[in-house]
């Protein structure tokens, strides 16, 4: 409805006498007339710039031309052999034209190089790589005359058309003023000297002050002029007398942006288009100039044009401004008067916007309010979604209520509420309320729940109380349903983190018989064929057992449970041991692999080296599978942010099949896999997830570049703090002269600023080799798998570095992986010690311990693989079956560490630990388990024990734990010697599906299978299901040790079968029958 009222017309007039009283028309009027003045004031300082521009070009000139006439002075001298000298030159290559050669020379370290042109090698001058001529002379003649100007160098030339000999200053590729002079300026500028001829000529050219400077334009130079002078100067020794100095040209390149330093201050040109006329019409500068004779601005259809000459008119200079540029170039004054015209324009517009919101608009709707208030509020009451009443504070009587109110109260206008407990409740609180407030529950007399939300007010003269009631009947539902839903949810967090434990348990546990059992056996003396079968099994248990921690790391990251560690590392030596590893996987596929570590990386830092090792191995084990030929390197860079603390970056980067770049968006996401369908690569999809989550827990990300085809990059910089690195031998190699040669220059280079690093003279190996160098220096030949370096004949001494296995202890022999390993082989070869040879290779050996070891082992299997490792890094070892025996055994004889499985029968690893904190015992105590998660290290520390190791457990990891309990430095175990190892047999496995068996092992596994098949038939024929359960978990424990899979998954299966009822039931005595058949026929075939 369209309403005309006297506030409507007041409202209307008042609108155009604020557009009266606010127009802007004075404003504009203003703002030209500045706009205007501002226009004249920019092309007085545009013209201004452009006439400077012209002074210094012209002076640029003046400048070469005087050079010019210097030379030309100098050349009137009739004795030239004073200006010719031998100086050593070097041919350069990738030049081909014909039978052209271009030659480097420089006299003196701090002397301007030049480069000379022959263009017939008949004539050329350089003999055994000797020029004799002036090119010493040429380059001191330019630096002395160019350094006295002001103005910026340019190439100086000396060409000689006759003789086919060209010289310049400063020499190719050099850099003098703002560019280089390039082979392709110095051919261009040759060419057109010769073009011009004898146009040069003194005869034609000459005046009062000698011959003027020619100055000609060549296509292939833009925006540049070549300044011609004839001059009588001896290129060379054959033409040092006058009369042969004829056809010589001094020769000067002005290039127009040498001079331009405004523009490159400002980047941006200060005109769009430049034409320089000499006297006379020539153009040297552009094309075709614009025909304009008057001086000054010119308005022109393409934009405005400036005519400027020198005082003698001897130089003319046209500059074009195009209109956009020179808009574009002054911005600031219309900017400004838009600016202002804006805030004038919202200046008027916020006082109108104000003016109607705050006088015009509240009249409008407090006359519409008059008309519609009472209408809208009972519709609003009626189609509210909650019950709405007012109560009178006087009566309690309802004064009105909508619907819903009428339908969960029961109750009409003019009535009182039921009378009840739950009502009395709520009108004693309502109505003798001072404020707001809410009533969480209140029951009805059909037992609806509700909420209630009052608050005091006046409703037709009186005071009442607005009461909003809300049904919550579903909510109460609701929050009971989500409660059961939480409860749920924690059983089946709690059921995943025990699944996950025992499936840690019962996993680790037979891995790590197999992995203990494959390193010792890899130990021992094999040939050929049996150290290959070794290798694939130790390969393959190793990518089962990273799958297991890859699965257990992502769940521990997802839970929250996965905590980094701080203590103190090597970054070298984790990146070397990295490459180290991973260099036979990467040789059987004829990769070359090999690190790069920066000289300023610090010895040790602070952090969780352990992680870091595992995002490289990931890193590395990716780039090896999708390399099919090429190399994989490893590069290890530090920077120093501030001197507590470095900043690491590791960089992985191989020549493999690449990444497109629609897949390196979900390279880091769980089990993705480049190309999944078609199987060429194995792989879970896991590592580079787990990776990218490690870095993102240690505050940074995983970088990749990768293109198809040309292999990838994968980066990650930390940040960690310094640490004092423990004390250590480092090789000592001061003044030893060391040839580097690999077929990697990058690998020579690094190593030479090692050996420099350790104060060695080093470089890298050239193609041949200075014999007379052969007495003092030595050869360090680095030969790496897959890529052979050049023969050379060096005949002096020669220190090989090749792979661990061509180590050895001899004193000419190292391992390239490891860089003190090769700086050690040096010194050796530079003292001739002996002792020091037989130092460095026991520090590839695993030092003997000479601990006793106690160790609680119920396994009899686990219990002979652990004492053959402890052996083997000379631990003398008493085993325990149990606590009980443990505690028992402590008390006969003195120990320096205890080793204990936390699960055992009788008393189980928690409780020996606990036993022996409370007897006083100190001695290092380590839990080893097959549970992997975070709890176990907490349970295993309120026990009491010092620290646990999770199975299966590696030589190296034995030895760095109990190294460090001990007192030592906890550093990184070497990699062990197979010649060090006793001699053992491998049982060949029969049809009936036999696992191969080391001699002992074979032994224990037959004496104890025995006994537990006894004890599984007693028990089965007595229905005993305890004891059923305790044969198999115990039976299961040993399959797995021996990699009898079949057997341990069958027992797996009856394990299960027996956990899950409470009673020996037929069928699962018939599993533990056909079990026990099948063990025995296992047994009979061993």
């Amino acid at each position: 409805m369209k309403l005309d009222t006297p506030l409507i017309r007041v409202i209307r007039a008042s609108r155009r006498l604020n557009i009266v009283l606010f127009g802007i028309l004075p404003l504009l009027l203003v703002l030209a007339g500045v706009l205007y003045w501002g226009g004249q004031r920019i092309l007085q300082q545009e013209e201004e710039k452009l006439r400077t521009d012209f002074t210094v070009l012209v002076g640029y000139v003046h400048a070469h031309e005087t050079v010019l006439q210097g030379l030309y002075a100098q050349g009137l001298n009739p004795d030239g052999r004073r200006l010719v000298a031998p100086t050593r030159v070097s041919e350069t290559s990738g030049f081909e034209r014909g039978s052209w050669a271009f030659y480097d020379g420089q006299h003196a370290l701090a002397a301007m190089p030049f480069s000379l042109l022959c263009q017939s090698p008949d004539a050329c001058p350089v003999a055994g790589g000797v020029f004799n001529g002036i090119g010493d002379y040429l380059s001191d003649f330019y630096a002395t005359r160019w350094a006295a100007a002001v103005y910026p160098a340019a190439p100086l030339f000396v060409i000689s058309p006759s003789q086919q000999l060209s010289m310049s200053v400063p020499a190719i590729a050099t850099m003098s003023g703002y560019e280089p002079l390039t082979r392709q300026t110095f051919l261009a500028v040759v060419d057109a000297v010769q073009r011009a001829g004898g146009a040069a000529d003194p005869e034609d050219r000459s005046g009062s002050e000698g011959p003027s400077v020619l100055w000609v334009r060549d296509k292939h130079l833009p925006d540049a002029m070549v300044g011609i002078l004839p001059v009588m100067l001896p290129l060379n020794a054959r033409g040092a007398e006058p009369a042969t100095r004829r056809n010589v040209y001094a020769v000067s390149l002005l290039s127009r942006g040498r001079v331009s330093i405004s523009e490159r201050v400002r980047n941006m040109p200060l005109f769009d288009r430049f034409w320089l006329v000499r006297q006379g019409g020539e153009v040297l500068l552009g094309e075709g100039a614009p025909p304009v004779i008057a001086q000054g601005f010119h308005f022109g259809r393409d934009g405005l044009l400036l005519r400027i000459a020198d005082k003698n008119s001897q130089w003319t200079g046209y500059y074009q401004l195009g209109y956009g540029g020179f808009f574009r170039a002054n911005m600031w004054l219309p900017i400004v008067v838009l600016l202002m015209l804006g805030l004038g324009l919202a200046a008027g517009s916020g006082y109108l916007l104000w003016y109607n919101r705050r006088v015009i608009h509240p009249a409008e709707v407090a006359h519409l309010d008059m008309v519609e208030s009472e209408e809208f509020n009972r519709t609003v009451l009626d189609t509210a979604p909650v019950a709405l009443c007012v109560l009178s504070r006087l009566e309690g009587r309802i004064v009105f209520g909508n619907a819903l109110a009428a339908q969960w109260l029961g109750i009409g206008v003019g009535e009182q509420l039921r009378d009840s407990a739950e009502t009395n409740k709520l009108l004693r609180q309502v109505l003798g309320a001072s404020g707001p407030g809410t009533i969480e529950t209140f029951r009805t007399h059909d037992g609806r729940t509700l909420f209630v939300a009052f608050a005091p007010t006046r409703y037709k003269k009186q005071d009442v109380v607005l009461c909003a009631f809300a049904d919550i009947s579903a909510r109460a539902e609701m929050e009971q349903t989500l409660a059961q839903a939480k409860q749920q949810a924690d059983r089946a967090n709690e059921a995943k983190s025990t699944f996950l434990a025992t499936m840690s348990h019962e996993i680790r546990t037979p891995l790590y018989g197999v992995l203990g059992t494959l390193e010792v056996l890899s130990l021992t003396p094999l040939n050929a064929a049996q150290r290959r079968h070794v290798d694939r099994i130790q390969d393959s248990s190793v990518i089962l057992q990273q799958l297991i921690s890859d699965i257990l790391d992502i769940t521990k990251i997802e839970s929250g449970q996965l905590a980094l560690q701080r203590e103190g590392f090597d970054p070298r030596e984790l990146v070397q041991n990295c490459v180290a590893s991973y260099a036979g996987m990467a040789e059987r596929k004829g990769l070359v692999i090999y690190g790069n570590i920066d000289t300023a990386t610090p010895a040790w830092v602070m952090g969780d080296g352990g992680r870091i090792r595992q995002i490289l191995n990931n890193l590395v084990n990716n780039a090896i599978k999708f390399t099919d030929s090429g190399h994989v390197v490893v590069r290890l860079r530090a920077e120093s942010p501030g001197t507590a603390r470095t900043r690491l970056h590791f960089q992985v980067v191989d020549s493999g099949v690449g990444i497109r770049e629609e897949d390196q968006a979900c390279l880091f996401e769980p089990f993705y896999q480049i190309d999944g369908g078609s199987h060429l690569v194995r792989g879970a999809g896991i590592g580079l997830s787990i990776c990218a989550r490690l870095a993102a827990l240690m505050g940074t990300s995983i970088h990749v570049t990768s293109e198809p085809g040309l292999g990838s990059s994968f980066s990650v910089a930390i940040e960690l703090d310094r640490a004092e690195p423990p004390p250590g031998p480092s090789p000592r190699l001061h003044g030893l002269c060391v040839y580097v040669r690999s077929a990697r220059r990058e690998l020579s280079v690094n190593l030479c600023e090692w050996l420099v690093h350790w104060g060695a003279q080093a470089s890298v190996a050239p193609a041949s080799l200075p014999q007379e160098d052969a007495r003092e220096g030595v050869l360090l030949d680095v030969h790496i798998a897959g890529d052979a370096a050049a023969p050379t004949d060096w005949n002096g001494p020669v220190v090989s570095a090749g792979g661990h296995d061509d180590a050895g202890t001899a004193l000419h022999r190292a391992d390239r992986h490891y860089l003190n390993s090769i700086g050690f082989a040096l010194e050796r070869w530079a003292s001739g010690d002996a002792a020091t040879a037989a130092s460095e290779a026991a520090t590839q050996h695993y030092a003997p311990l000479n601990l006793r070891i106690l160790v609680a082992e119920d396994n009899p299997i686990n219990q002979v693989t652990m004492c053959d490792q402890l052996q083997q890094l000379g631990c003398a070892v008493t085993l325990a079956p149990d606590g009980a025996e443990a505690l028992a055994q402590w008390n006969i004889g003195p120990f320096d560490a205890v080793l204990t499985d936390v699960n055992m029968p009788r008393m189980n690893g928690y409780e020996l630990a606990s036993a022996l904190r409370a007897q006083g015992v100190t001695v290092p105590i380590i839990g080893v388990t097959a549970n992997a998660l975070k709890d176990e290290e907490a349970r295993c520390k309120a026990a009491g024990m010092s620290s646990w190791l999770v199975k299966p457990l590696k030589l190296s990891l034995l030895w760095s734990e109990l190294r460090a309990q001990r007192g030592g430095p906890a550093v990184a175990a070497p990699p062990p010697s197979a010649s060090e190892a006793a001699v053992a047999s491998i049982a060949a496995a029969s049809a009936a599906g036999a696992p191969p068996l080391v001699g002992k092992y074979r032994e224990v596994f037959l004496q104890t299978m025995n006994e537990d098949l006894a004890r599984l038939e007693r028990a089965l024929a007595a229905g005993n299901l305890r004891d059923l359960k305790a044969v198999l978990h115990r039976m299961r424990g040993g399959f797995g040790a021996v990699q009898a899979m079949a057997l341990y998954q069958q027992a797996e299966a009856v394990e299960a079968r027996l956990g899950a009822g409470k009673r020996l039931t037929d069928p699962a005595r018939g599993q533990v029958t056909a079990l026990a058949g099948a063990l025995r026929a296992m047994l009979a075939a061993l």
